[in-house]
């Protein structure tokens, strides 16, 4: 039988494609331009059907293809040919067309398709194409002398980082036994990088190599202070052999690292269902090259079936997504640390004791961190007050660090209600927690351990799927009950109907059973080189 091409179709940023076709796993296929031959990774579905699904972010490591025309070719025998594809296919060609925006939606990235007939048959091109916007129109477009100063400022700006960042790298070429743990949105440290920290002291690594901080909130700074704290930064980046960071650090965008410098990145988030990074590509994502997750030697994940999620994250190549848990984790179901951060809580705030704990911990609403929010108006307090009363519970409100603005609790709700959104560690309020309400929000990664009731309180939806783009949809993988009124989450608290078959589905899925731990699995075979569980993956 013929190969031919018999379905496509896009899921976000990923291209699939369909081939039929006797023993296609025997033969190469191949994505190949003027300038580039791309071999195709093809899966067997069905006696004759097979699957290559192509993210067009990161295409085997190639990153982003060019400014070129691409053919799918099979090649057998050291002879080359393009594919066929059926009639169905070349009739739907022009409802695939892909215009994936970027830096504030003047210049984009173009996926299109056009049909050729080769020896009587049709065969299929992908044309890529990077768009800048029409200069005509920018010449008509009032700037004004003050943004062109600005705008020559800040492209000046960049070129100096990268060109201070090589003078601080000549300055220091040996970067041995030297790490930098170093967050841009969370102070002091906390976290993946807190744990990691305290057991490189335990097995007196940092003996053997020096360790330095860097944590800083940089867009609560002012300018004038982001440039005095990127100037220490840089500074201290150029010395070190290994980086670790566990968030997005945007000063890397400006910088090119040493080859001698590793690049590791400890995602704080296990896995939720808010759209990040290269997930967001063509929205409000990052740029197709200038973006810290491009530079990431390794990322580290949960589990091995967080791969492909935070492979379309961050652009990179799946080999370099390292599963080996979170280092935050490692001691996270210690009974005596349990007890211990048990005792601390309800010593320190006592109406929580002989209660039952009802945690609401949504994720933060707006465009980022400056514009975060809360619709405060959507929790109906008198009505979780009435149930607090009939359940003896306390409904315990933590906020995301970004929403600064604090829940306003009457003064007659507050043996019932009280807000811990100034509490530093979520974590140490899982265990108090019997059950947890949130929305988006990837704290019910770390929760899920727990194996305690989810609540999805998701009143926007619709809105939150459509607009800010999720992984996943809701509904189908959210590890509990979604509500989307107050008063059903209420009636599932009163009618304890949590779905928990549901949240143990999400554990089995997406956690990695190690036999070391998170933190020992980095040092091992990142830091010491000792360990084989980069290689051997």
């Amino acid at each position: 039988m013929e190969i031919k091409i018999i379905d496509i179709f896009w899921d976000r940023i990923y291209l699939n494609l369909l081939f039929q076709g006797k023993e296609i796993e025997d033969k190469q296929i191949f994505l190949v331009s003027e300038s580039q031959k791309i071999k195709l990774e093809v899966i067997k579905i069905s006696e004759d059907t097979y699957k290559s699904v192509i993210n067009i972010t990161n295409i085997n490591n190639v990153i982003m293809l060019k400014n070129e025309d691409y053919n799918f070719v099979i090649e057998e025998n050291s002879t080359m040919s393009k594919i066929e594809i059926t009639s169905e296919v070349g009739y739907k060609l022009e409802s695939l067309d892909r215009i994936y925006r970027y830096t504030k939606n003047n210049f984009a990235y173009t996926v299109s398709f056009n049909a050729e007939e080769v020896e009587g048959k049709i065969t299929l091109v992908l044309i890529s194409r990077f768009m800048l916007e029409n200069n005509k129109y920018k010449k008509e477009r009032i700037l004004g002398n003050k943004n062109k100063i600005k705008k020559a400022i800040f492209s000046f700006g960049k070129y100096g980082i990268n060109v201070y960042y090589k003078l601080c790298s000549a300055i220091h070429p040996n970067k041995k036994n030297k790490i930098l743990l170093m967050s841009e949105t969370r102070a002091p440290i906390s976290g993946n990088l807190k744990a990691l920290d305290e057991r490189i002291k335990e097995r007196e690594i940092d003996k053997k190599y020096k360790v330095s901080y860097a944590f800083f909130k940089t867009l609560e700074l002012s300018k004038m202070n982001i440039i005095f704290q990127y100037l220490k930064l840089i500074w201290k980046i150029a010395k070190q052999e290994y980086i670790f960071i566990d968030d997005y650090s945007p000063i890397f965008k400006f910088i090119n690292l040493s080859k001698k410098t590793k690049f590791i990145q400890i995602w704080h988030a296990g896995v939720g269902f808010k759209s990040v990074g290269y997930a967001r590509f063509g929205f409000s994502g990052p740029h197709p090259y200038k973006s810290c997750h491009r530079r990431y030697d390794y990322a580290i994940v949960g589990g091995k079936a967080l791969i492909p999620v935070y492979e379309e994250v961050f652009g990179i190549a799946k080999e370099k997504i390292l599963p080996y848990g979170l280092p935050r984790l490692d001691n996270f179901l210690d009974k005596d640390k349990i007890q211990a951060v048990k005792e601390q809580l309800y010593q320190e705030y006592p109406i929580l004791a002989g209660k039952k704990v009802i945690l609401f911990a949504p994720t933060f609403r707006g465009a980022g961190q400056k514009e975060a929010m809360y619709p405060f108006e959507k929790i109906n307090l008198k009505e979780m007050v009435a149930l607090c009363k009939k359940e003896n519970a306390v409904f315990v409100i933590k906020m995301h660090p970004f929403v600064k603005e604090k829940t306003n609790i009457p003064e007659d709700y507050r043996e019932w209600i009280m807000d811990l959104s100034n509490y530093p560690n979520i974590n140490d309020l899982f265990y108090i927690t019997d059950i947890l309400i949130t929305d988006y929000s990837s704290n019910i990664y770390d929760f899920s351990l727990l194996n305690k009731p989810i609540i999805f309180y998701t009143f926007d939806l619709d809105n939150y799927q459509i607009i800010n783009k999720v992984h996943r949809p809701i509904r189908e993988y959210a590890p509990g009950k979604v509500c989307i009124t107050f008063e059903e989450v209420i009636k599932v608290i009163e009618e304890k109907d949590f779905q928990l078959e549901k949240l143990q589905k999400f554990r089995e899925e997406n956690f990695s059973v190690q036999n070391k731990k998170a933190s020992d699995l980095i040092i091992d075979n990142i830091i010491l080189k000792e360990g084989q569980y980069i290689k051997s993956y």
